[in-house]
């Protein structure tokens, strides 16, 4: 599973990048910050559905792992 932490570290380190880029925008910047607003509230929505189901493959690879194991003890 390291793979996959690593992943979502990168990605939250991405998405905390965006954050930080867009503090200083204001609305009234000729609708550039009103669409980069708008982008990140898109990218955090998808953000919260790959992190669901990362969550829910690393449970199912989990209990999988699990059964293998028991199969394949002596």
């Amino acid at each position: 599973m390291s793979r996959l932490n690593a992943a979502r570290e990168r990605l939250d380190k991405a998405v905390a990048r965006l954050e930080k880029a867009l503090e200083g925008l204001d609305d009234s910047d000729s609708g550039d910050g009103a669409a980069a607003k708008g982008e990140l509230s898109a990218v955090r929505r998808d953000y919260a559905k790959l992190s669901k189901a990362a969550d829910q493959v690393e449970q199912r690879l989990d209990k999988a792992i699990g059964q293998l194991k028991l199969v394949l003890e002596p």
